[in-house]
């Protein structure tokens, strides 16, 4: 037993290793909320450096406070239902898991539940994430439109994004709403649209706040640039589903080729348990066990460092 729980330490750190490889090498200069910052202030000529009075410890309570603040937004739903939904299900997930180990596998039930419960947490939040950021692109390129439109039979953008806040029900349209607010109190522009870009913090947005705060402090022609970036997103778009549609049979066959070994370990369970015994309690069986785990683990790693810009 006290080899099976340092099998599962071992599993989970393995995915975290794979998680920092992935946002190390994936990660550039549109992704750093800082970066981004400071080259917004530098186009619009105002000084973007940091107070170099500030302590490492309060650089790092902003960094923390930052990353709370976008799970919170990932996590958070329109209605108390769905935000308890978003929380329970990986926690129903972990206690299918458990009876399922408790009925058929007999594995230490404290080790897996320690193990699973952040590793079931971080993978549904990548997917609210994914989730979050399709329904932000499609609504963003419809927004785009409406107000690109509405500019061009003579409406202000001020103008423009009240419309659109007023006659769309979605996330963006609210966040447009707040904007809209802020702007005709007599909020700083650049710090409405920061604020903005800390609830969706995606490129394609931090380049549509950079267009618009620069014709707010320098004017120009704010419809022509807004029809490049509506222009933009769409051939963005089109070249995402190209390259997801290549690479599919790629990408599902490294997935069902790391599945295959496991499957068959828990199959080994019902078909010939002495066998499935041996490879978890005698130590001859457990070198299996340690090669089954390196080599599929390693194999992983290998495939998400090929396929970090896909």
């Amino acid at each position: 037993m006290k080899q099976i729980s340092l099998i599962l330490i071992f599993v989970a750190l393995l995915f975290f290793m794979i998680v920092v490889i992935r946002n190390r090498t994936t990660h550039n200069a549109f992704t750093k909320g800082d970066d981004r910052k400071n080259m917004l202030m530098t186009l619009l000529g105002q000084n973007s450096a940091e107070e170099s009075g500030v302590s490492l410890g309060a650089k790092l309570i902003r960094r923390v406070n930052e990353n709370i603040f976008k799970i919170k937004h990932v996590f958070v739903a329109d209605n108390l239902y769905g935000l308890v939904k978003r929380l329970v299900i990986p926690l129903l997930f972990v206690i299918v898991v458990e009876a399922m180990n408790l009925k058929f596998l007999h594995f230490p039930s404290v080790p897996i539940a320690i193990v699973l419960t952040p590793v079931s947490y971080i993978f549904w939040y990548k997917l609210l994430l994914k989730k979050r950021k399709k329904v932000f692109e499609v609504d963003f390129t419809e927004s785009i439109s409406s107000i690109n439109g509405a500019i061009s039979s003579g409406r202000t953008f001020l103008q423009a994004m009240d419309d659109y806040s007023r006659n769309n029900s979605n996330k963006l349209a609210k966040e447009f709403g707040i904007i809209t607010r802020r702007l005709n109190f007599g909020d700083s522009p650049e710090v409405v649209f920061l604020d903005s870009w800390k609830v969706y913090p995606y490129k394609e947005y931090y380049f549509f706040i950079v267009a618009i705060l620069l014709n707010i402090n320098s004017g120009g022609r704010l419809r022509e640039v807004l029809g490049k970036l509506q222009r933009s997103l769409a051939n963005n778009t089109a070249m995402e589903k190209k390259m997801l549609t290549l690479t599919s049979e790629m990408r599902m066959a490294s997935k069902i080729t790391g599945a295959i070994p496991f499957f068959f370990l828990i199959l080994l369970k019902f078909i010939s348990e002495d066998n499935f015994n041996f490879i978890f309690e005698d130590p001859r069986g457990n070198m299996l066990l340690y090669y089954l785990l390196g080599s599929v683990g390693f194999g992983t790693i290998v495939i998400k460092f090929l396929m970090r810009k896909i």
